[in-house]
């Protein structure tokens, strides 16, 4: 089996994570069987790389007990599933793993999210396990995909996952984002209860660094990043991906506002897909218009931003309103 030092540490942690009895009792008529053919997986060394080969050794009835154990809808077409997908039918739901970094621990043809996510460092997922564990059903599934939205981002937008190491500021920054939600941000009583009883739990049990990273630090390199676009960009590319990532915000804000009221059950995350989807469209076409509106009020080769924008732009940046020496961020 699997033996990659991250890996093994990620497994070493998980032997702490509790399976819901429902689960439990869902997989139990299927897992003596189970147990047969993932001792022998064991015992023949099978790992990502020829799980597909070892499966396609398996009797029609073998293959059977693994969709049924692991909940699959679909009966098991070995040629059709990814070498993760393959290996992760042999082991149990703890063993589960995002082999290749693409933000799915594929099962099968099933793409899910792993239990706990993989880019935690060990003491966080340590101490987030042991909270995870005091939520019980829907709270423990609800709190679970709230600290690891890149996840369920990269899912509605159909956009490459791009892994956010999971620490203590991270999730920190989550809970009081979610506790605590501004500019027409929503939380539910439910929702907040729950995220203050795993938060209270975990910060009991974290014992690493608690160290909060400066606002100041943060804005400050918001502001470089900002100004290093605008010189290398150019005006008129600098105005179109400001645009677009205006128009990102929005969407962002329109998707939570659809889990939080639609939930977040298959058939939900369906339509919400769609409704952002349309959204981001009527935003984008809103945005054509009103660049060629302006395209017609103004000469053709004016491309030059405006100092107003800039400094506009810098202000948003800067929430707390503290003066900036622009003079020198410009120079």
């Amino acid at each position: 089996m699997q033996t990659t030092t991250t890996y093994q540490a990620y497994l070493k942690s998980m032997e702490n994570y509790e399976i819901s009895q429902a689960r439990k009792d869902f997989q139990a008529p299927y897992a003596e069987d189970f147990e047969a053919i993932y001792s022998q997986a064991k015992s023949d060394e099978i790992s990502v790389s020829n799980a597909k080969e070892y499966l396609s050794t398996l009797s029609a009835d073998e293959l059977k007990t693994l969709q049924n154990y692991s909940g699959l809808a679909d009966s098991i077409n070995v040629d059709t599933i990814t070498p993760e997908g393959a290996y992760n039918l042999l082991l149990h739901d703890k063993e589960h793993y995002d082999f290749n970094n693409d933000g799915v621990a594929e099962v099968g043809a099933a793409q899910t999210m792993p239990l706990v996510p993989t880019n935690m460092p060990t003491d966080v997922r340590d101490a987030y396990i042991t909270a995870i564990n005091a939520l019980q059903g829907a709270d423990k599934l609800m709190v679970s995909m709230l600290f690891n939205s890149a996840h369920l981002n990269a899912a509605l937008t159909n956009e490459q996952y791009k892994p956010t190491t999971i620490d203590y500021n991270y999730l920190k920054a989550e809970v009081d984002k979610r506790l605590n939600p501004v500019d027409g941000g929503y939380t539910s009583p439910e929702a907040k209860s729950a995220i203050t009883t795993f938060w209270n739990v975990f910060n009991s049990a974290y014992t690493g660094d608690k160290t909060e990273v400066k606002e100041e630090e943060e804005r400050s390199s918001e502001i470089i990043q900002f100004l290093k676009d605008l010189r290398t960009k150019g005006a008129a590319q600098f105005l179109s991906d400001l645009n677009l990532e205006k128009i990102e915000k929005l969407v962002e804000e329109y998707k939570k506002k659809l889990l939080e009221s639609m939930g977040d059950s298959p058939e939900a995350l369906e339509e919400i897909a769609k409704l952002v989807d349309n959204y981001r469209t009527q935003l984008l076409e809103e945005m054509h218009e009103k660049t060629k509106e302006e395209a017609k009020t103004k000469p053709q080769n004016n491309t030059a931003i405006s100092k107003d924008t800039v400094v506009q732009e810098l202000i948003d940046l800067q929430q707390d309103k503290r003066k900036t020496s622009l003079e020198d961020l410009l120079a």
